[in-house]
């Protein structure tokens, strides 16, 4: 009796635990779904599955080229704008004289102070005569600047006086090979009211020689003018290259 009395309460208690076993033992399965979260599902098409990988095989991934710096091509050329060329220093050649024999050395002496080697040209007694068209010289340096500045007034720019001892203060015009010219210059000079304006032989061909410069530029051209006040019967002018 007692024997089927523990056999039914083993029945019922098996039966229990059978029916309550969610309740007491959480199964695996459910304890999975808690952790999916609705909102996060997708539906994937038909394309998307067949670009899932297959079973028992490995997605491969292309190779990737190493990459290598960049090269320089030293056979590439540049296309720079090219530099402009410098222009060329624009040069004429020159002609000093005629100087005496004493003053050639002095204004040898002058020249070689600006750095430059001019060459020598002996002149015949009919080459070197030389009309002057000047103003006879003043009491003083003062009275000479101010009588320039009058005369530069009257529109006359081609002017400078005299330092040489024996003509200083004098104001002089211009130094002429061709008397003709002279002449005009005197004319001219007259015509625009300057007085006492001489024109004379300034050599009386007793010159010795005259200095040829070869290529000067402007700057050593405005140098050499600086000179001629002292040496009024020289005359400079641009002559041919030879």
């Amino acid at each position: 009796m007692k024997k089927l009395v523990w056999l039914l309460v083993l029945i019922n208690v098996g039966l229990l635990v059978y029916f309550n076993k969610d309740v007491i033992l959480p199964s695996a399965p459910k304890a999975a779904l808690l952790a999916i979260h609705p909102e996060k599902i997708s539906i994937v098409n038909q394309q998307q599955i067949d670009a899932l990988p297959k079973k028992g095989t490995q997605a491969t991934v292309p190779p990737t080229e190493p990459i290598t710096p960049p090269t320089e091509d030293t056979t590439a050329t540049v296309n720079a704008t090219p530099a402009p060329e410098p222009t060329p220093t624009k040069t004429a050649c020159y002609e000093w004289g005629v100087f005496s024999a004493t003053n050639l050395t002095g204004a040898q002496a002058a020249v070689s102070k600006l750095s430059l080697q001019p060459v020598v040209k002996e002149q015949s007694p009919l080459d070197s005569k030389r009309f002057w068209v000047y103003k006879a010289p003043l009491k003083s340096v003062e009275a000479a600047q101010a009588k320039a500045l009058e005369l530069k007034a009257l529109g006359i720019q081609d002017l400078y006086i005299v330092q040489e001892p024996r003509w200083k203060n004098a104001i002089s015009f211009g130094v002429f090979e061709d008397e003709q010219l002279a002449t005009n210059l005197l004319n001219e000079l007259k015509a625009k009211g300057v007085k006492e304006v001489v024109k004379a032989l300034r050599n009386q061909g007793k010159g010795h020689a005259s200095l040829q410069f070869n290529k000067l530029t402007d700057t050593e051209v405005i140098e050499l003018k600086k000179l001629k006040p002292e040496f009024p019967e020289a005359d400079l002018k641009e002559v041919a290259c030879s």
